[in-house]
């Protein structure tokens, strides 16, 4: 639409308000630069080497399935199997129909891990336990677990939890050259 001077402010209007875009897509872009990159040890190593060897670990599973019953307990109350599949669920999923909601708690918790051969229906006693819990969003508040104590037929270890948010536990479980990887996404309240 031009006025009397000639002049078209549709133009100028379209091409404001693309200025004002370009500037604020520039303005994230700057911002975002500034910020620390966090990176998730889920397992223990980076998302691309979970990812090149992430059938492996399925397949890893499935054999230290068929020779271990495997049972987590956490808190006394809540049970998990030895399981990766909620690598595949956002968050926002586990909140809204999750089985493992609410797992943790802000304080002292507790995971015991039953661990019994099939064949011989005996605890192992050479396991090596390694667990991370962490804050989905970031690893600031980390907590490695290797402190599992061999009490009563059971692994326990105790943690703290500092404060609400969703959380996810994942760890391998070794025995001799059976590793046996595990991950659950809960939150703590």
């Amino acid at each position: 639409m031009k006025t009397k001077s000639g002049v078209n402010w549709s133009a100028i209007h379209i091409i404001s308000l693309f200025m004002i875009g370009f500037s604020l897509v520039m303005w994230t872009v700057y911002n975002a630069s500034k910020l620390p990159v966090q990176l998730d040890q889920s397992f223990f190593e980076t998302k691309k080497e979970i990812d090149d060897k992430f059938n492996n670990m399925l397949e890893s599973n499935v054999v230290f399935n068929e020779k271990y019953d495997t049972k987590f307990v956490y808190n006394g109350v809540n049970e998990a199997s030895l399981d990766v599949s909620e690598i595949f669920l956002s968050q926002t999923v586990i909140q809204e129909r999750g089985t493992h909601r609410n797992f943790l708690k802000v304080g002292e918790n507790t995971i015991e891990i039953f661990i019994k051969d099939k064949n011989s229906n005996i605890v192992p006693e050479n396991v090596d336990i390694h667990t991370m819990v962490t804050i989905a969003s970031n690893n600031t508040n980390d907590i490695d677990l290797t402190n599992f104590e061999f009490i009563d037929g059971r692994y326990i270890s105790t943690f703290e939890v500092p404060r609400v948010a969703n959380w996810n536990v994942n760890g391998i479980i070794t025995i001799g050259e059976d590793k046996g990887y595990f991950l659950i996404k809960t939150n703590a309240k």
